[in-house]
């Protein structure tokens, strides 16, 4: 066999048959590689680095084109990519055009799930494996299938209904868990416990093994020790969990032992039924910076410096959305003791992290829990508490029903806090927040609200609990404008279903919502350039809508144009039609948002919003095509 050498690898089958020292080599130049690149790229250079030995044993020990793997999350797949055909490319990574920041279907057919959302791989796993069982023959050993999780994403509760099920059918079905502390956040809540108690019982794993060599030997009492370990076993071996729910438990190992990982998976794969093997990681291990913050790298930014044109195009300088949100949230936490946030595994994406520090008793992470973290909402809200939730716009989907049940139906004085709303740039699809106001806006009693600049996101805060209720409001992966038209005092009372005019015009209107209210109001200044005066209304809230505003727009303008950043369908723009059907007005009407298709991974958001029609000068050629054939009509009549 030739020199296994990452840069000339043709198939990951190449690895089968390969001795330890050639492996531990591979794993070596993967690790140099993913250092080099990734810094180039920006990425999760993190989890990557912890999963290059589980990533290449696994190809080592099983045949992917037959066999099955499924990936929880994503953000460990960068080694597999690599593995896998995708090394050449790999230079390309989150940019526009590239390769995907996550496993992709439409890379390679090794990537079985599209996936950014932590805790489902068990479940989808298990289905593949019953699918492949019911295609073999019975005499035929069917595929295996693996699916690798880390830590944080087990303690996801659809981790263990997939688990718990898996145990029922007895697949052929390995569950590879990478347990390095980390999620995002350190990882939290008693399964985290717990399995610290396991990282710290392999001496007494040991001692329960030798107890049983030993009974093996002693023909006479052998019976009685045995059974006696078991009862050690049960108490002090943590691991038995896993093995009462049906589920063979071999660890904990060490996960960057490349030979010890081998010779587990050759192990598992002589036993019948479903098996967790537990390895221990470091994250960002054999990269200092990295292994010594592993929060820092888990996401890390490409070393670009911007152009003065990219810096004003992106507000350079302005606040990001959830800083201005982090900082209304201290204010907030004390002026009113009855202020809790929760999040779920996110302290530092969503803002909070400060908030933790200055009020530790009256902050909860909750873990990869988002359905937990809103039902636990809605019981602070019953005990008297002002609890605001803050969540990415694409992980409350997880947490719908209790949305609906837990805080909508109760009437609950929740604020669900939406970072991410909109389009995410390097992220893609797995991670676009754009459905929130579609699947909400069908629930009775929430109220959907969306600043468009920094002083309204604090305004819109204190209505909320103010008010109380269910308010859910949202705001872009962004930099903030801090005003954007009247100062505070000036501008109209926040009470939900008022909208704002930010603009006179005579040639039409257009009806924003969000952040996106600052493209709406650039692009009608270019329009005035060339002579087209429009109307601009900030609607501020998507629910309950204006109607009077609406109303009166529609009396004034034969055409009108709504903005938003989130899906068209159930949308703003489709609250907008709907309302004006309802008032019996019909104006000519032109809705932009992002269309009907999963928005790609691009370099940035900015040029997301231009594959979608919504930077200012694409608005304005759209608005001033459709005023002057909204006019056409008009003169042959």
């Amino acid at each position: 066999m030739k020199t296994l050498r990452l840069a000339e690898l043709q198939s990951p089958l190449e690895l089968h048959g390969r001795s330890v020292e050639e492996l531990v080599d591979l794993c070596a130049q993967l690790r140099s590689a993913l250092i080099e690149k990734v810094q180039k790229s920006g990425g999760h250079l993190g989890s990557g680095l912890g999963v290059v030995e589980l990533t290449v044993a696994l190809h080592a020990r099983f045949d992917f084109r037959r066999d099955r793997l499924v990936f929880d999350v994503g953000h460990q797949c960068y080694p597999h990519k690599m593995l896998t055909g995708r090394y050449s490319r790999f230079e390309t990574l989150r940019q526009t055009g590239g390769l995907s920041g996550f496993c992709n279907r439409a890379e390679s057919g090794y990537d079985l799930l599209t996936a950014g959302h932590a805790g489902t791989a068990v479940s989808f796993a298990l289905g593949i494996a019953e699918g492949l069982r019911a295609g073999v023959p019975a005499a035929t050993p069917p595929p295996w299938t693996v699916a690798l999780v880390g830590d944080a994403g087990l303690g996801a509760g659809v981790a263990f209904e997939g688990l718990s099920e898996a145990a029922e059918r007895r697949p052929r079905l390995i569950v590879v868990l990478n347990d390095n502390e980390w999620s995002i956040a350190r990882s939290v809540g008693a399964l985290a416990r717990y399995l610290s108690r396991i990282r710290t019982s392999r001496t007494m794993q040991r001692a329960y093994e030798r107890l049983s060599d030993l009974a093996a030997r002693m023909p006479v009492v052998g019976g009685r020790l045995k059974e006696f370990g078991e009862v050690i076993r049960h108490v002090l071996v943590p691991g038995h969990i896993f093995e009462e729910l049906g589920v063979n438990y071999v660890g904990p190992l060490d996960g960057h032992d490349l030979g010890q990982v081998l010779d587990a998976l050759e192990r598992v794969q002589r036993i019948e039924g479903v098996s967790l093997l537990h390895f221990l990681t470091e994250k960002g291990h054999g990269y200092a910076p990295a292994a010594s913050d592993p929060q820092r790298a888990h996401g890390i930014a490409p070393p670009k410096l911007p152009s003065p044109a990219d810096r004003v195009r992106s507000g350079a300088g302005k606040r990001s959305w959830t800083k201005v949100f982090s900082d209304e949230m201290l204010q907030l936490g004390r002026e009113d003791a009855r202020v809790v946030a929760i999040t779920a595994a996110m302290p530092d994406g969503t803002g909070l992290a400060e908030f933790a520090q200055q009020f530790p008793g009256r902050f909860y992470d909750t873990g990869i829990t988002e359905q937990h973290a809103v039902a636990f909402a809605g019981g602070l809200a019953t005990a008297g508490m002002r609890p605001v939730a803050a969540v990415y716009s694409t992980f409350l989907q997880r947490g719908y029903d209790q949305v609906f049940q837990e805080v909508a139906l109760q009437r609950e004085s929740v604020i669900l806090a939406l970072d991410r709303a909109g389009l995410v740039g390097q992220d893609g699809p797995t991670h676009n927040g754009l459905f929130d106001l579609a699947y909400l806006r069908a629930l009775p009693g929430v109220v959907l609200a969306s600043p468009r600049d920094a002083v309204d996101l604090g305004r819109m805060l204190r209505a909320a609990l103010r008010r109380g209720g269910p308010w859910a409001l949202r705001w872009p992966r962004a930099n903030a404008v801090e005003c954007l038209g009247a100062p505070d005092e000036l501008r109209p009372e926040l009470v939900p279903g008022t909208a704002e005019r930010l603009r006179e015009g005579g040639h039409g209107a257009v009806l924003a919502l969000g952040a996106v209210v600052e493209n709406a109001v650039q692009a009608a200044e270019l329009l005035a350039q060339a002579g087209l005066e429009l109307e601009v209304w900030d609607l501020r809230f998507c629910r309950p809508l204006d109607l009077g505003a609406l109303a009166g727009v529609a009396r004034r303008h034969a055409w009108i144009a709504t903005v938003e950043e989130h899906a068209l369908q159930g949308g703003f723009g489709s609250a907008v039609a709907e309302a004006l059907a309802d008032l019996g007005l019909r104006p000519r009407l032109s809705r932009h948002g992002v269309p009907d298709r999963f928005i790609e991974h691009a370099s940035s958001r900015e040029e997301q919003l231009e594959a979608c029609g919504l930077a200012p000068e694409q608005l304005a050629a759209a608005w001033s095509a459709a005023i002057q054939d909204a006019a056409e009509p008009a003169r042959a009549s």
